[in-house]
């Protein structure tokens, strides 16, 4: 079990959410940056999916009732009963210890792992929160948790290269999307505009969409409403105002705003890491780009994986000015 003395901002436990609930109205939901969360899960030995805290902004400060491994991720500076300890690398707790996660120094989402994972009632497949339906709550200093059962041994000392971590700290970012299906509803210089210009993420934005501001998206004479149609995260819409929206984890199924593009899946993260100030832009790409990527990056993550757990040994290259990471298999003497 674990006990949470402070709770300074938005706390939720996370996994990565409901499928198969949508034709129900029941929002995906789940961890807003799944990179970052699922990097979090394998560094204490946990399936990418399971059960965590995800905190925006500011971190919690929990104390241990018992032994655990636990590791957090995202740019913040992480001590262990006062001692500073690293984020992205587990570490051993023992019962009585207290650790403490500060405010982040770039990115919005922070994520807090514990081998077993977190140990929650799954309500329609998942224990993903989603307060505007009552699927759980918020969490509050003074909640306690119990955590899943794990073979502890080996779990801790687990380390994510820097060269390997994600980096949210550019406050100009670029979005890949595929444009549609709404073009129809757009003038040419309409869809130029938003794919030639800056937007800024307003302090209006949430887990359920992101609101941005500037140059307004230019509607043509059939207007911004439509038939409500399927959305889901990623979705861009620009209602009659003409400023775009980015549907995030907790979005509406639906939706009757005119949808210009929809983010590809490995750039969510990137906007649900841009903090209110920060400037997106959109760049259009094709769905086999998209697919490509996609498959690009789950493979990149089944490689720090089996490399976190021992089957893969990771060594630098350098070109040019850049030095990558690249895996090799452990040969077994």
């Amino acid at each position: 079990m674990i006990e949470l003395l402070e709770v300074p901002s938005p706390l939720t436990v996370q996994d990565s959410g409901r499928a198969g609930y949508r034709k129900l109205g029941v929002p995906v939901s789940g961890f807003m940056d799944d990179y970052s969360a699922r990097i979090a899960n394998y560094l204490v030995g946990n399936p990418g999916g399971t059960p965590l805290l995800e905190f925006l902004l500011r971190g919690p400060t929990i104390r241990f009732n018992a032994s655990s491994v636990f590791a957090v991720a995202g740019d913040v500076d992480v001590s262990l009963n006062g001692t500073p300890i690293e984020p992205w690398k587990s570490y051993w707790a023992k019962r009585g210890d207290v650790l403490k996660a500060g405010t982040l120094k770039s990115g919005l989402y922070g994520y807090v792992a514990f081998a077993g994972g977190i140990k929650c009632e799954a309500l329609l497949g998942s224990c993903s929160t989603y307060p505007r339906a009552g699927l759980g709550g918020p969490l509050k200093a003074g909640d306690r948790l119990n955590l899943g059962y794990a073979m502890l041994s080996g779990k801790e000392g687990r380390y994510l290269p820097r060269e390997l971590r994600p980096d949210y700290s550019l406050r100009k970012k670029t979005v890949r999307v595929l444009l549609g299906p709404n073009l129809d509803r757009f003038t040419k210089k309409g869809i130029e505009t938003f794919l030639n210009s800056e937007y800024k993420v307003t302090a209006e934005s949430d887990r359920m969409g992101y609101r941005l501001d500037g140059p307004v998206v230019e509607h043509s004479e059939k207007g911004a409403d439509i038939v409500t149609e399927p959305l889901l995260p990623g979705t861009v819409q620009v209602p009659a105002g003409g400023k775009p929206i980015v549907m995030m984890r907790d979005a509406q199924t639906t939706g009757g705003y005119a949808k210009i593009g929809t983010v590809i899946t490995v750039d969510l993260p990137v906007v649900a890491q841009s903090r209110p100030g920060e400037r997106l832009r959109f760049e259009a790409v094709g769905v086999e780009d998209g697919r490509e990527l996609l498959v690009k990056r789950e493979r990149a993550l089944m490689a720090i994986r089996d490399f976190l757990d021992g089957k893969l040994r990771a060594y630098r290259i350098k070109t040019g000015e850049e030095e990558l990471v690249a895996f090799a298999k452990v040969e077994k003497e």
